[in-house]
């Protein structure tokens, strides 16, 4: 027995989900290095079965039982107050890593790098795979600017990234009340000014989405499926680069420019989003729209051709008739993530892991 700290802290932030946790926990457990991680659980005052899920492995993972509540924010900063590790990786308790997520990522940190991302694999609510990967790029070279001019680069969510500690207690604790939910977002986004990004080309752990990608919901959003939650999210985002930047000293685009994934979402949030979201959207809508389509144009990563039929898409969406529109928009979310390096390599990834259920 050694009281070496480990390599790494794989974080596991859970709430209501008992019927995924356990699959999370034992992913987590499953790590062909063993040796050198640690697990906790961080259960943040889920009212469903998830403690009788998270109980029997007690004896292997260190567990923190948050009754009431309090956010993701709050779950993430108390599962990183009580991690050892040089490196943390927070994985949502829906989603899994495959059993050499761990030593890959070990092995390819070097010093100089804030962050390490890797490729997920779609699946759905069963845990099957949707033969999608996300994200669609990924950004490292890149990120630094990236991050100066648009406040965004091509990550995978929070599941498909470690952190280098040092990096996490200049970012970290979060703001519980800012972020109750998209906590990832911080660490993801501010990684490009404290380190080098380095990115992991194959597919490590799993990803699922709680609806189906065909589903009325215009946006890729687990936890509400709404438009106006995620201009809530991409305007919390601006504010927290721009923050975090200015902070540093850091010289950057004001206002920062939209991500082609965010301008599609801000041109459907000004076209479908309701009085609510449409009154929130500042200065108004159609300036909005107008930022969300040059912002588009000075992307520096896609070829003319895509380009131009983005831009098609988002005048589609604004101008058509609402019924086209709506259908128009509906690619939005059927498109996401990337095609499955390979198909079948996928599906037998995750027939692995099923098989251990």
């Amino acid at each position: 027995m050694t009281d070496r700290p480990p390599r790494l802290s794989i974080v596991i932030d859970n709430w209501n989900h008992g019927r995924f946790v356990a699959r999370a926990i034992k992913s987590a457990l499953a790590q062909t290095v063993a040796d050198l991680i640690e697990v906790i659980v961080v259960d943040d005052g889920s009212t469903d079965d998830s403690m009788a899920m998270i109980r029997p492995h007690a004896d292997r993972v260190r567990i923190i039982d948050k009754p009431g509540g309090g956010g993701q924010g709050v779950a993430y900063n108390a599962g990183f107050a009580a991690a050892r590790g040089t490196l943390v990786l927070f994985l949502d308790a829906a989603d899994w890593l495959y059993p050499n997520a761990a030593a890959e990522v070990i092995a390819a940190w070097e010093p100089g790098v804030s962050k390490v991302q890797f490729l997920l694999d779609l699946v759905d609510t069963a845990g099957d795979p949707l033969r999608r990967q996300v994200p669609r790029e990924l950004h490292d070279i890149e990120a630094p600017q990236l991050m100066r001019d648009c406040g965004a680069y091509g990550s995978p969510p929070g599941s498909g990234n470690a952190y280098h500690r040092d990096y996490l207690a200049q970012v970290m604790p979060l703001d519980g009340a800012v972020w109750r939910a998209g906590a990832d977002s911080v660490p993801i986004l501010l990684a490009p000014a404290y380190g080098r990004v380095m990115s992991l080309p194959q597919a490590l752990g799993a990803h699922r989405l709680y609806r189906a990608l065909g589903e009325d919901a215009l946006v890729f959003d687990n936890e509400t499926g709404t438009l106006l939650s995620e201009y809530q999210r991409i305007a919390a985002c601006k504010q927290a680069v721009t923050a975090g930047l200015d902070r540093l000293g850091v010289r950057h685009a004001a206002p920062l420019w939209l991500a082609p994934w965010e301008a599609r979402t801000m041109v459907m949030c000004a076209r479908f989003g309701g009085p609510q979201v449409r009154a929130d959207l500042a200065p108004s809508p159609r300036a909005v729209v107008r930022h969300a389509l040059w912002s588009v144009c000075r992307w520096p990563l896609i070829r003319v051709r895509r380009k131009v039929a983005l831009l098609v898409w988002m005048l589609g969406v604004v101008g058509l008739p609402l019924p086209l529109a709506h259908r128009l928009a509906q690619m939005h979310r059927r498109s996401t993530g990337a095609p499955a390096d390979s198909a079948r390599a996928a599906a037998a990834r995750l027939a692995v892991v099923k098989s251990q259920d």
